[in-house]
């Protein structure tokens, strides 16, 4: 009996152990479970100020979900880490006053939602804003917090962004609102993706003191002053993906900028305005550069790179440098031609032009975009080009660099092809490929209509990745525009003349790290270079991960193993020493 109890003794202390190596093994922040806020329901029949009274009480993590169709006299401080939704696509008509509450934090404007210092991380969604106020919603000084799906019509300035960090602001619409559709101001490492901001008065997206943030796959169309603006300071920021068309200017580039990557984006259809306020002449552009814009020599890793970009049936030019500026030599780009004579590039920008060529597929055609050096680009704008193929008329949109026809075409068969460019067919001779796959590899033999081939590029993420990376560009360099200004609407042939001729070097030579401008173009509290791989995430990731390899198991086996061991020994004890 004494044995048994023994036995049963060392095995009650070995189960101990092992539950104390299982706890051990617990990560950190599973013994931390973050509390599940709370969810209220927020009906119509509640005024503003009961609202606002419910935020104050909340605790942090708390839903609110807006349950009603209609919402009269809405603003509302949020002042805790909230999540304010709507399941019914809930309207929300601001008041046009200030509130006693925004009063209280010093507030002189009014608003629909105002994001404090104390709201970091909350989450806005799901909701329809009729604006009567200065702004639609406000996140100041909120850093994570994220804006999503939201509908802002009508106000002043649709979504402001200011003094804040690692803010999403994600598939929202914005339009009819006489300031910016989207305003940030100092802002820093941030996401500014899939919205949609027209007929706004003053720029679709106005980005000013904005660093290493990413501004993509967003369409701006009819808007008053720009697409998209930069001014005062921009420093590894990627502008990728966007659309801007019937605006004065696609992109209007009046910043100081360092690390800036504007790559990939369609500036195309921007009309020219009469009574644009910096000038008719200033309107209708692709690309403007303002008379602010600075950016170091060429060489210089921190110089701002533009390239494989849209830039096509813009009124005016297809970019544009002011007169004030060096000459700027841009990346290689697409025209909408397929020579330096037809691109309409000003006299002050050199421009590399890319090219295009095929490559054969089963039953189709193939088309592929290639830079100045013969590469096959991957990383580009999207459009539509109109193709010729024994007769039959169709329409090819590039995506990736690359637009595939199913035209049921018979295998290992030559076709006459013309491909509408710049207005004017261009021909080429096209054999199809054999085997059972849609799409072959690029053609060694595929040329375009003047035998040049373009370079490769990076594959567009639709997602909200951050692939920021050093910049690489030209340089600037002194000189003076002396061509006349010419129209180039769609219903022109040939859309222009480029005055900058061929791609050539023009250094300036220049000492200072920043042409006409000051050496330290980017926040002195950022660092030079933008960090690869950094993304947007709404909901943050675990700060302690569990390892891959679990080692809790084997300890467990190895106190079973020595408890036996144990108990085999106790057992053979009086044996061994008999």
């Amino acid at each position: 009996m004494n044995k048994f109890l023994n036995v049963l003794f060392i095995c009650v202390i070995a189960l101990c152990v092992i539950s104390t190596v299982s706890a051990s093994d617990t990560p950190d922040n599973a013994t931390i479970s973050p509390t599940i806020g709370s969810s209220y329901q927020i009906s119509s029949d509640l005024s503003n100020d009961e609202i606002q009274t419910m935020f104050d009480n909340a605790q942090d993590g708390d839903e609110f979900v807006f349950t009603d169709k209609e919402y009269k006299n809405i603003s509302l401080v949020v002042d805790k880490k909230l999540n304010i939704v709507s399941n019914k696509n809930s309207k929300i008509h601001t008041l046009d006053q200030i509130t006693d509450r925004a009063k209280n934090l010093g507030l002189s404007n009014s608003f629909g939602f105002y994001f404090t210092s104390h709201s970091s991380g909350s989450i806005l969604s799901g909701l329809t804003i009729i604006s009567n106020s200065d702004y639609g919603v406000v996140v100041d000084s909120s850093d994570n917090t994220t804006i999503r799906n939201v509908v802002v019509q009508n106000g002043k300035t649709g979504i402001l962004v200011k003094n804040s960090n690692n803010v999403g602001v994600l598939f929202n619409n914005i339009s009819k609102v006489t300031g910016n559709g989207i305003h940030l101001e100092n802002v820093k490492r941030s996401t500014i993706s899939k919205n949609t901001v027209s007929y706004s008065k003053r720029s679709g997206i106005h980005l000013s003191n904005i660093y290493y943030c990413n501004v993509t796959n967003n369409t701006v169309h009819h808007n008053g002053f720009n697409g998209i603006s930069l001014f005062n300071k921009t420093t590894g920021n990627i502008i990728k993906y966007n659309l801007a068309y019937e605006n004065p200017n696609g992109i209007y580039i009046n910043s100081i900028s360092s690390y800036d990557v504007i790559n990939a984006n369609t500036f195309t259809n921007n009309k020219r305005h009469t009574d644009y306020e910096l000038g008719a002449f200033e309107s209708g552009n692709g690309l403007l550069f303002g008379a602010d814009f600075k950016t170091a020599k060429e060489g210089s890793s921190s110089r701002l790179e533009v390239k494989y970009n849209v830039l096509t049936h813009n009124e005016g030019y297809q970019a544009k440098n002011n007169p004030e500026l060096p000459v700027f030599k841009l990346g290689d780009n697409w025209f909408d031609s397929t020579d330096d004579a037809n691109t309409f590039v000003c006299p002050m920008l050199l421009a590399g032009i890319m090219k295009m060529g095929t490559f054969s597929i089963k039953n189709g055609i193939g088309l592929q975009m290639y830079d100045t050096n013969g590469k096959a680009v991957n990383e580009f704008g999207t459009f539509d080009i109109k193709v010729n193929i024994n007769g039959n008329q169709y329409t090819a949109k590039f995506v990736n660099g690359k637009a595939i026809i199913d035209a049921n075409l018979d295998p290992d068969t030559e076709y006459e092809v013309e491909v509408m460019i710049g207005g004017k067919p261009v021909k080429y001779t096209y054999k199809t490929a054999y085997g059972d796959k849609n799409d072959g590899p690029d053609s060694s033999t595929s040329t375009s209509p003047d035998g040049n081939h373009g370079n490769s590029g990076t594959k567009p993420d639709d997602s909200l990745n951050n692939d920021n990376g050093a910049s690489k560009g030209g340089n600037s360099d002194n000189g003076t525009s002396k061509s006349a200004h010419f129209a180039n609407s769609m219903n022109f042939g040939v859309y222009g003349t480029n005055a900058s001729g061929l791609y050539q070097d023009s250094s300036d030579n220049g000492d200072s790290a920043l042409t006409n401008g000051d050496t330290n173009a980017g926040d002195s509290n950022e660092g030079e270079q933008s960090e690869e791989g950094e993304a947007y995430e709404i909901v943050p990731p675990s700060k302690i991960s569990k390892e891959i390899t679990d080692t809790s198991g084997l300890v467990v086996l190895s106190i079973v193993s020595i408890m036996g061991m144990i108990i085999y020994g106790y057992w053979r004890k009086p044996e061994i020493e008999n």
